[in-house]
C-alpha cells in the first residue's frame, strides 16, 4: 500500500521540555496540554503538533516517534497526554543516532505494508539530520517552529511535498 511516513521528535517538538528523561515520574495531567512530574516540573504540549499528527493520520501517514530519551519516561509522558494511539510505532531510546532510529521506523512501516513514497522528518534541532540523510532517501526535513510557525503552514508544506513526490 502506498503511504507516507511522518517521523516526529518529542523534546522541543511535541512538547516544550527539552529533556523529558531528566524528569521524575510519575506524571500527573493537570490540563489538556500540561502534565507535571513528581517534583512539580511542568511539560506543555504544542497543540499545533498534536493537530498536525492527527491530520497526518487522517491523510494516510504512517507515524513514528524518533526520540533520544529513556523509553519508560517518554512513553509515560505520551500515555499521560493520551497520545500514544496517534503513533503507529515508537522508536525511543538513549541513542543519539536518529538515522538508525529512522531505519527502524521505515522497516516497521514496510512490515505493516506501508511503502512510503515520501518521508517527512520533524525535529526542533538539526544535529540529527546528517544521520538521517545518510540512511534515508526521499525525505523532507522540517525544523519545528522555524520552517513553519503553525499547523496550517506545516500542512501546506507537507501537502505540497507529497504532491510532488507521490
Amino acid at each position: 500500500m502506498k503511504c507516507w511516513l511522518l517521523l516526529v521528535d518529542l523534546d522541543g517538538t511535541l512538547w516544550d521540555n527539552l529533556d523529558i528523561s531528566a524528569l521524575k515520574p510519575p506524571f500527573r495531567r493537570i490540563s489538556e496540554k500540561t502534565v507535571i512530574d513528581s517534583s512539580g516540573v511542568e511539560v506543555n504540549l504544542y497543540l499545533d503538533m498534536v493537530y498536525l499528527i492527527k491530520w497526518a493520520k487522517e491523510n494516510g501517514a504512517f507515524i513514528s516517534v524518533l526520540s533520544w530519551n529513556i523509553p519508560d519516561i517518554a512513553i509515560e509522558a505520551l500515555n499521560k497526554f493520551n497520545l500514544t494511539h496517534l503513533f503507529n510505532y515508537l522508536v525511543i531510546g538513549p541513542h543519539p543516532d536518529k538515522g538508525i532510529m529512522a531505519l527502524k521506523a521505515l522497516k516497521h512501516a514496510e512490515k505493516s505494508e506501508c511503502v512510503p513514497c515520501a518521508i517527512i522528518y520533524i525535529d526542533d534541532r538539526d544535529i540529527h539530520l546528517e544521520g538521517v540523510k545518510k540512511r534515508i532517501d526521499n525525505k523532507l526535513y522540517l525544523k519545528t517552529w522555524m520552517d513553519f510557525k503553525n499547523v496550517n503552514e506545516a500542512k501546506n508544506i507537507i501537502s505540497a511535498h507529497i504532491s510532488r513526490v507521490c
